[in-house]
């Protein structure tokens, strides 16, 4: 197989994974935080995901995505299949779409009301 065609073959594989790990619709400068009603954990690859019901100041619900990392960071930082279950109530301090009609974040640190936290992202605060 010539260099050019193992280049390209390379780049093909790769490019997708990078594609998939960036934080560029995310405001990484600001932490945010919402709390919440999960309504589905999705435990998967490239990244799992938090769906979270969140009432405003106003009280009206918004439907939250809560991106979390790969399956490997996530079991490292000490989580499974079954950190989150349907209902539970948590929150979630990471950093907030740029967009604001956008309702969707990237998760850093989970908190449960009886203190108990689960890093989601290693970085686990805003880049300032």
């Amino acid at each position: 197989m010539g260099s050019l065609r193992r280049w390209l073959l390379f780049a093909a594989m790769v490019t997708p994974l990078l594609a998939h790990h960036s934080t560029a619709p995310y405001d990484m400068t600001k932490e945010f935080t919402v709390s919440g009603v999960v309504t589905e954990f999705r435990w998967s690859n490239p990244h799992s995901s938090i769906l979270l019901d969140a009432a405003d100041a106003e009280g009206k619900t918004h439907h939250w995505l809560l991106e979390a990392e790969a399956l490997n960071l996530l079991q490292r930082n000490g989580w499974t299949k079954q950190s989150l279950k349907k209902g539970d109530q948590i929150s979630c301090m990471g950093a907030r779409a740029k967009d604001p009609a956008t309702f969707a974040m990237k998760c850093f640190v989970v908190t449960f009301p009886d203190g108990r936290k689960l890093v989601a992202t290693p970085t686990s605060v805003p880049h300032k």
